[in-house]
């Protein structure tokens, strides 16, 4: 089973960003296709313009840092 309803990679890394928007880990977001870096992540810092790759790496990162710790801790 797969937690991913969007079968593609662009599909997974916008569906990955919305998941980190909505649990509030990232401020906002907008995915403009045609453009050479499709993706606006909102941050405190400001608006980061990325393009799949780096967007794809930017959501491993962020979900690492906001929930690593929770992760490895044991009951």
């Amino acid at each position: 089973m797969s937690i991913w309803a969007r079968g593609d990679r662009t599909g997974r890394v916008g569906e990955a960003l919305l998941m980190l928007e909505g649990q509030g880990i990232i401020d906002g977001l907008e995915i403009l296709p045609s453009e050479d870096k499709p993706y606006r992540v909102r941050v405190p810092a400001g608006i980061v313009h990325m393009d799949e790759d780096e967007a794809s790496m930017f959501a491993l990162g962020a979900v690492v840092g906001a929930f690593g710790d929770v992760a490895r801790q044991r009951a």
